[in-house]
This record gives C-alpha cells, structure tokens and sequence, in this order.
C-alpha cells in the first residue's frame, strides 16, 4: 500500500483539509475521513513535470497532493511521466507528431481522397453540385448576354469533341465575381462565363473548346469530390490541433495545403484537355492564345511569390509554354 498526504477539498468549501490518501489493490481511502473509492468512481490528472497532480472523486471532491508525489494505478502513467519528463524524448515525440500531421494533410489525406471519392453516391453528388450551382445563380451569376447563336456554335463543337457525353451539360452565366472563367461540378455541370467567351479571338472557339476539355478533365478524374473529402480532413485535422475550427489559423493553413493539391489537379486537367484536343486533331496552340488573353486582360504576373503559393492553379506562364509544346 502507499499512501500521501493530500489537501482535501470537499467540493462545498475552498479550505483544505491535511488528509492521508492511501492507495490499495483496487480502491484508494481517506483515512482520516473513513471514505473509500473504487478506481472506477475517481479520477487522476496526468502528472506535469514538478505540478501538484490532483485526485476527482466521483461526489465532486478532489485531493491535491504535493509537488513531487506521483499517483498512479498502472504502469502505462509512469512510463508516460518519464518520457514527459525529459526533453529529449520531448522532442521526439513533437517531431513525430509533426511527421504525422504532415502525412496526414499530404499523402494521407490524399490516399484517404482517391479511396472515398469514388464511393460518394451519385444521388448525393447530384444535389451537392445542384444546390452549388443554385447558390452562384442566386449570388454570384445572372443570365448570359452572349448571343443564342453563339451559344448553340460553342455547344455543337463540344459535344462533337466529347462524343456527346451526356454526363456533361454546359450552361452559360455572366459574372463579375468569376470573370473570365469557367468551372466545373462534380456531377458534370460546366459553367462557361460571358468574360471568356468574348476574349475569343478565334472564329471557331477553339480556345473555349480546350478550356472546356480541361474542364470536363475535372469531371472525369472527380477532382471536385476529391477536394471536397481532402479538405475536410485538413480543416478537421488543423482545427483540432490549433483549437481553432473557424478562425483565420485554420481557414489560411487549409488555403495552403488546398492550394498545392488544387495545382496537381489543374495540371492532370490540362493533360486530359491536351490528349482530347489531340485526339479530335485540335491545336492546342488556340487554347495557349486564350490564356495570353486571360493574362493580359488580367494583368497576370508569375513573379509575385505569395501569388504563386495561394494560387490555386499553376503559373499562367508554365501552362501556356505546356500548350505551346
């Protein structure tokens, strides 16, 4: 049997009573008090280096005990305080846990992407890219002014490239929070916007056209549902170690790790687009003069840094060089 000596505090009063804590096979007493608790009934805070460590009860009183005793039923607690206790195994432990957070926000979080996404219903993909796209109608876009001609020329010449996927529809939308732009849902919902379409210099659209096979490349490869489940587990993950599941510390680390994982995303979609312009004997020069637009009307620049790091596409300048080749 051991036993300490504790100040006792009944849960009604802050004056502490000097009492001996024995500690038995499966319960611990208070002698002076005659009370004894099952391990079950209690509750022991992990000891800290040189901190008084503290003993709950299940009545809501509480022992303290001195700053150099340790209470424990097992043990795990003292193999845990030894290597709480020095530093270096201190450090281990820090650089294991930040070897494990970066795992997790990088291959984990991406193998754990590429096994879930394809397992989302389609049901539910359905009404997440419907109600999506509800939600930019109703905020962010309004109907296209591009005329119902040209509308009708651009979706021939991109249901002849895809062979009439009918997984893919393309709708038309004016924005001036999107710009010069176009995105794709999940259940293969194009977006094309009215900024894009007339930077155009070609005739025949191929430039949209390749815009559109890369967007379609999203689509194919389930990128938006991809970034969908890898952004939840780095919110998640961030948030749990910082405290903070809402604040700027969580919302600016997720921005970083989605901002890599996003790049490798547009770059496989610019491949898909490459390999479908090729193969419907598209030059994917037309596509490369419609991103010198989109810079240039843009003012795109690839010599800011941080732009470089938050961008969630690859430099302007590396893509259009791609397409060029």
């Amino acid at each position: 049997m051991q036993s300490f000596n504790v100040h006792y505090f009944d849960g009604k009063s802050s004056v502490p009573k000097s009492v001996t804590l024995e500690l038995h096979e499966d319960f611990v007493r208070i002698a002076e008090l005659n009370f004894a608790y099952e391990f079950k009934d209690i509750e022991i805070r992990a000891k800290l280096k040189n901190t008084p460590q503290s003993v709950s009860f299940s009545d809501g009183s509480y022992c303290e005990l001195g700053a150099d005793d340790f209470f424990c039923i097992n043990n795990q607690d003292k193999v845990i305080l030894k290597l709480e206790s020095k530093i270096k195994y201190a450090a281990l432990s820090f650089a294991v846990l930040c070897l494990f957070v970066l795992f997790c926000l990088t291959y984990g979080a991406t193998m754990a992407a590429n096994m879930i996404a394809p397992q989302i219903p389609k049901t539910a993909v359905e009404k997440m890219s419907v109600q999506t796209l509800e939600f930019f109608d109703k905020y962010y876009m309004s109907e296209s002014k591009i005329d119902k001609t040209k509308q009708d020329f651009i979706k021939r010449r991109f249901n002849m490239l895809l062979n009439k996927n009918s997984d893919l529809n393309l709708h038309f939308r004016s924005s001036e929070f999107f710009g010069a732009n176009a995105f794709a849902l999940p259940n293969g919902d194009i977006v094309l916007f009215d900024d894009l379409v007339e930077i155009e210099k070609d005739s025949e659209f191929r430039g949209i056209i390749g815009v559109l096979a890369h967007e379609s490349g999203h689509v194919a490869h389930l990128h938006g549902l991809k970034m969908l489940v890898k952004s939840s587990i780095s919110s998640a993950l961030i948030g749990y170690l910082t405290g903070d599941f809402s604040g700027f510390i969580t919302s600016f680390s997720t921005l970083m790790v989605e901002a890599k994982y996003s790049r490798s995303h547009e770059n496989e979609a610019d491949l898909y687009a490459i390999k479908v312009l090729k193969k419907n004997n598209i030059s994917t020069a037309y596509m490369a003069d419609l991103f010198d637009e989109i810079a240039k009307k843009h003012k795109l620049s690839d010599n800011t840094t941080l732009k470089s790091i938050l961008s969630s596409h690859p430099l302007i300048e590396e893509r259009i060089e791609q397409l060029r080749k």
